[in-house]
């Protein structure tokens, strides 16, 4: 069996200071989830069910920011990230999959893929019935959209974690990046999502901010002291940066021959269409796993015959027969330094 490769693929987090940290105010049972996702990357071992959901409550975004896949499909004209067009998950799916998850062991649920969550009009809802069902629940938001109501609504919906995508700390540079979005408007949201949580005593849930540095390396250490700089400020706790992925580049001949994927040892995305995906990086649903009607159940789906073919060839060292694998980013980025 190849290894797997464990290293965090496209991104470098700067930890929380100690004034910022919301690990103590975790449950020990947090840290026991933490360390089976760690275990499941490091053997392989995909256990009887999903540790974590990605679901895309909608495929509608408020930006078209241009290292964005979604831009990219849309710049050509290509639906096959979105054959069924524009729209938003059903509720009572979402409310089906997360009822079977927290019987079988489902720990978390992260509320977004390849749309801007806010835009979902039930997304406290959302997060309601996952809290209410002792998972932690987690959103990634471009937070143009995250006005004081809405933020407050998801705080006392039970959010655990949220993570914002701020592309630049200069604002010529952001604006161009996250096209649609204002500079200070954005950071003014987050700001006051900040205050909010603060004044709500919620000191274990985890803030994020990051950003896509460019390919470029020359400047990069220049702009991640101003990044964090600016954020500190605002108390936000992590501080990521990712690598681009570039569309339209060769990954095939830049990959190396061995990879081992760790998400499909604990996770599964969920397209806001019923739609299961392995991966972050199968935007244009290229490795065929059925949907929510052929598999109703996820466990299901987690056991069968197509995920154990997918799972045997990274195992076995042959991703790179998977056309969707090969040309996929992750594999050459995770060699990359930051």
């Amino acid at each position: 069996m190849t290894k797997p490769n464990y290293r965090s693929p496209t991104y470098y987090e700067l930890k929380a200071p100690k004034e910022l940290d919301w690990r103590p105010y975790r449950p020990a049972s947090y840290f026991a989830y933490r360390a089976e996702w760690d275990r499941r990357g490091l053997t392989a071992d995909p256990g009887d069910y999903p540790l974590h959901l990605d679901v895309d409550p909608t495929n509608r975004c408020n930006l078209k920011c241009p290292m964005c896949p979604r831009t990219y499909y849309l710049t050509l004209r290509d639906n096959s990230w979105a054959p069924s067009g524009l729209g938003d998950m059903d509720f009572d799916l979402y409310a089906r999959l997360i009822q079977e998850g927290a019987a079988k062991g489902l720990q978390s649920v992260k509320l977004n893929f390849l749309g801007e969550p806010l835009l979902y009009p039930k997304l406290p809802e959302m997060v309601k019935l996952a809290a209410q069902k002792s998972l932690w629940v987690m959103l990634n938001t471009n937070a143009v959209a995250l006005t004081y109501d809405l933020g407050k609504r998801l705080l006392l919906a039970g959010l655990t974690d949220i993570f914002f995508s701020f592309d630049s700390p200069y604002p010529k540079e952001y604006e161009a990046i996250r096209q649609g979005a204002k500079y200070k408007g954005v950071l003014d949201n987050i700001a006051a999502f900040m205050e909010l949580k603060d004044s709500l005593g919620l000191k274990g849930l985890q803030t994020r901010a990051s950003m896509v540095l460019p390919e470029d390396p020359e400047g990069r250490e220049e702009i991640k002291a101003d990044y964090v700089r600016l954020f500190r400020r605002l108390k936000v706790a992590e501080i990521g940066f990712g690598l681009p992925t570039i569309m339209d580049r060769d990954y095939a001949s830049l990959n190396p021959p061995t990879f081992v994927c760790p998400d499909l040892f604990r996770r599964i995305f969920v397209y806001q269409d019923g739609v299961y995906g392995p991966c972050c990086g199968d935007w244009s649903r290229k490795i065929p796993l059925g949907d929510a009607d052929s598999f109703p159940l996820i466990a299901d789906l987690w056991n069968s015959a197509a995920y154990q073919s997918l799972r045997a060839a990274h195992k076995d060292g042959a991703y790179r027969t998977i056309p969707a694998c090969l040309t996929c980013s992750v594999p050459y980025l995770s060699t990359v330094d930051i």
